[in-house]
This record gives structure tokens, C-alpha cells and sequence, in this order.
């Protein structure tokens, strides 16, 4: 398989201050199963396109065979029984191919999707993030099939999904690009112990900073009170000429010292500040739930939910107590979003109504996440006042999600999808609710604000109900599972 050759990359958009890749040096064999990482905004799909040649960039990318993207907006020519042996494959039937995309579902046309990817010869397949549509079993059906493949580039935020199907990793970080020949978790551990060392030596180099400072401050006061000293021993008029000039030869050797001092300390601080590490580390987010009287607040017995009179499930037994964290599992269609949105109190818009033995507690406060986005209208700082937020908090947790201070001050129609999605969590992080109901929190949102989450939910106390097909995350954050069929 030919290899991919990149010298000297360096890019940045128009308007920027700032580039996107800077003198990048790195040679990729096409026929690897290659994870392409790294947070939000860092190039991830940028860097597809100047391999495609769409972008004007200096440097220069050569050895790139054909390539097709996913997704794709058009099919590639492919013979009927080529497709359908990847549809196979990929446990899905091959009728498919016949019907009009509208009718599919996002999980069958991601399917049939990656089946016209590789039911091409000769092209190489550059995929974006192919989870976004797929249930848990979906995912995992897919990750087994790219796992027989050879030669792709794929991105993708989902941790497990990526170590089963790819065998090298391409890091996009703050400072450039690390490429590895191991999975993206054998990366990230990795990483993570690199920089609790440099963690450390950053402290440590810190304290010695301080403790050079503290010296040049005691130095200044030194050289000061030098100074002092002699303009009260050469009072104007003395007629002790030689014991001025004893005593002005004297502050001079000490003023000397000092500046020597002084310059030296500076180096010091100058060496110091050169060793310190500008980590990819974001601060940390918190939650804060509220405490409702009611140890049970949600109890569902034998409960059945349609849409405007159509079953949609039936057999829902669920208790989640004060302090639970459950994830609800299923396969797609089988009605998880249907009951998360029917215990937020918003099913009545869609018909959504129950049966059965219902326990909801009384006056309790539910913030809810949900999957569609497209109910942000207007300014971040309007939509955070109609939601009754704190404009101080949700500032603070959009920054230390990634939002630049001109950000804040956007039309919600000028974010992307995972900005969208930051908005949505911003705003259920700062209710102190008695439940949080969240519907797929993670689409769009890169692995190292996945960890962060999974961190601050982890570490909470708060009651959560939530549908997350990130295993990685569902399996560490749960405290129990409960399955829709």
C-alpha cells in the first residue's frame, strides 16, 4: 500500500489568528486502521480536506490514492452485488439499496453508506465520526465489520467504538500531531501519566518560581535600604569627606551585588518559565443537584407508552432512587427517547402518553438534555435568560468547555453541532435539579469533554436518568442498566 508523505504542513483559515497545523512532518501508511483524535476545533476534518486538496496550504502532502468521504452525499458507481455483500456483512438487508434514502433510518444509511465506501477498489476511505445514528448494537456490528477492513482513516469520539476497529492513532493536540502504533485508549493512558508527571513538575517548578521571586523582591528591598543608608550617612554640608566617600564606595559594591542578584534571578525565573508545560487540560466542570424529600422520586410498573394511540413499548419497569444514576439501553426505535421525554413533560407536543402504575414525585425538579438542538434560537445570553440561568455561571462552564469569550455573544445559529450541544449541557449544569434527564448528551462532543462529563457525573451525588450509546461511558457512569425492548 502506498504511503501518505507530509512535510512542512502548515495551515491556518483566513481571520485567524492562530494556525491550524504548524510545520507538521508525518508519513501514514494507507494500509492502516487509523483513529484520527483530538478535541473539537483542532482540525480533525480540516485535515481530511487538505488531504482531499480542497484548502490551499504550504508544505506538501503527497502519495494520497483516490479518496471518498463519509459521509457522502452521493454513491460511488459500484456493481449491485458488490454492495450487497457489504450490506450483508454488515448484518443489514440488501433491499435497502432500493429504497429512497428519506424512508431509511439514520443507523440504515449509515450503513449503506459505508457499504458503497467499501465496495469500491482502489479508493481510500476517509470516515467522520459513523456513530452518530447507531444504537449500542449497532455500533458494535460496524466496529466488527471495519475491523476486517484495511486502510482507512477514521474520526470518531466514541473510545470503545475506535479501540475495536483501528490499529494506529493520529493525535491532533494543543502543540501538534503524535502518532502512535497502538489504540486510542493505550494513547490516552498513556498521555494521562505523561502529564500527571508533568503535572507535578510544573508545581514543583512553580514553587521554585515563587521561592525566586520572594528573593528578587528581598533583593530590591535590600538595594533600597542601600540606598537609604547612604544618603543618611553624607548629610549635605558634612565636612567628613573621607567618610563619604567610604561610605558611597560601600552602597556602590552593594548596588552592584544587587543588580548582579538581580539579573541572575531573573535568568532563573526565565529558565523556569521555559520548562513549564502548556498542558491540554480543561478546568473542571461541576453539578449540583437539589434535594427533594422523596427517596423514589421516578417508579414505573408495567407501563406502556404510544404516540397518538400507536404502541410504541410496553413492559417498562423502572425505580430510580435519590442518588441513581441509570442508563436506559435498547435497541433504536424501541422508545427510550419516548420515555425520557414523556417523564420531562414535553411528550404532550409529540402525543405521548403512558399506561400503568406511574410514580412521579410531587414538585420534583427535572432538567432535561435532549437529542434535537434545533430549539436554540437567538443569543447564548437570551436563551440562557429564558431558561432562568445564571449568566455568571454559564459563562464560566461554556469557557471552560472551549467558548471564547466572542462566542459567548453568538446567534445559537452560528454554532456547530457540538457547540450546540455544549449550550444544552451549559444550561442543565446550571439548574440545581432533583433529576436530570439527559437523551444522548454526548453526539458531537470530542472524547476529552466525554472524559470531563463522565468525570462530573461520576463524582456527583445527582439523580440521572440518561440514553448514552457511548459504552465506555455508560458502562463507567451507571449504577444500574435498565433495557427497553
Amino acid at each position: 500500500m502506498p504511503m501518505i508523505t507530509i512535510k512542512d504542513l502548515t495551515f491556518g483559515y483566513d481571520g485567524s489568528e492562530n494556525n491550524l497545523f504548524e510545520d507538521v512532518n508525518v508519513t501514514l501508511d494507507t494500509s492502516w486502521k487509523l483513529a484520527l483524535a483530538g478535541r473539537n476545533g483542532r482540525g480533525k476534518t480540516t485535515f481530511f480536506k487538505l488531504l482531499r486538496g480542497e484548502l490551499q496550504y504550504a508544505g506538501s502532502i503527497t502519495g494520497v490514492p483516490p479518496t471518498v468521504c463519509f459521509p457522502m452525499e452521493e454513491f460511488p458507481d459500484n456493481e449491485e452485488w458488490r454492495v450487497r455483500k457489504e450490506l450483508n456483512l454488515l448484518g443489514t438487508d440488501p433491499d435497502i439499496m432500493w429504497r429512497p434514502l428519506e424512508t431509511l433510518s439514520g443507523g440504515e444509511r449509515t450503513k449503506l453508506m459505508l457499504a458503497n465506501l467499501f465496495a469500491s477498489d482502489g479508493i481510500y476511505p476517509l470516515i467522520d465520526e459513523p456513530t452518530n445514528h447507531l444504537d449500542r448494537q449497532g455500533r458494535a456490528k460496524v466496529a466488527e465489520y471495519l475491523s476486517q477492513k484495511e486502510g482507512f482513516i477514521m474520526i470518531s469520539h466514541d473510545r470503545a467504538f475506535l479501540d475495536s476497529c483501528t490499529d494506529h492513532t493520529l493525535v491532533i493536540t494543543k502543540t501538534g500531531i503524535e502518532l502512535v502504533n497502538a489504540t486510542f485508549s493505550v494513547w490516552w493512558d498513556n498521555n494521562e501519566a505523561r502529564m500527571q508527571g508533568e503535572q507535578a513538575r510544573n508545581a514543583q517548578l512553580k514553587k521554585e518560581m515563587g521561592a525566586i521571586e520572594t528573593a528578587m523582591k528581598k533583593n530590591a528591598q535590600w538595594s533600597k535600604k542601600a540606598e537609604g543608608d547612604k544618603s543618611r550617612n553624607n548629610p549635605k554640608g558634612a565636612e567628613d569627606h573621607f567618610r563619604r566617600a567610604f561610605e558611597a564606595k560601600k552602597a556602590s559594591k552593594l548596588m552592584s551585588l544587587s543588580k548582579n542578584l538581580e539579573n541572575r534571578n531573573e535568568r532563573k525565573l526565565a529558565q523556569k518559565q521555559s520548562l513549564l508545560k502548556d498542558l491540554e487540560r480543561e478546568q473542571t466542570l461541576k453539578i449540583t443537584g437539589s434535594e427533594h424529600h422523596d427517596r423514589k422520586p421516578l417508579i414505573l410498573k408495567d407501563v406502556r407508552l404510544s404516540r397518538y394511540g400507536e404502541k410504541i413499548c410496553e413492559g417498562i419497569n423502572l425505580t430510580v432512587g435519590k442518588g441513581q444514576k441509570i442508563s436506559l439501553q435498547g435497541v433504536n426505535g424501541c422508545g427510550k427517547s419516548t420515555l425520557i421525554k414523556y417523564l420531562a413533560g414535553i411528550g404532550g407536543d409529540e402525543g405521548i402518553t403512558a399506561e400503568g402504575d406511574i410514580h412521579i414525585a410531587k414538585d420534583l425538579k427535572i432538567s432535561y438534555v435532549g437529542q434535537d438542538t434545533s430549539g436554540l434560537k437567538g443569543s447564548l445570553y437570551d436563551i440562557c435568560a429564558d431558561r432562568g440561568a445564571d449568566k455568571t455561571q454559564f459563562s464560566t462552564i461554556l469557557v471552560k468547555m472551549g467558548f471564547t469569550k466572542e462566542m459567548l455573544y453568538r446567534d445559537a445559529n452560528a454554532l456547530s453541532l457540538g457547540q450546540k450541544k455544549f449550550v444544552m449541557l451549559a444550561l442543565s449544569l446550571c439548574e440545581q435539579a432533583d433529576v436530570y434527564l439527559w437523551d444522548e448528551p454526548l453526539n458531537y462532543i470530542d472524547i476529552y469533554m466525554r472524559k470531563e462529563i463522565e468525570r462530573l457525573v461520576k463524582e456527583s451525588d445527582v439523580t440521572m436518568l440518561f440514553v448514552e450509546h457511548d459504552r465506555a461511558f455508560a458502562e463507567s457512569v451507571a449504577d444500574e442498566e435498565c433495557i427497553i425492548a
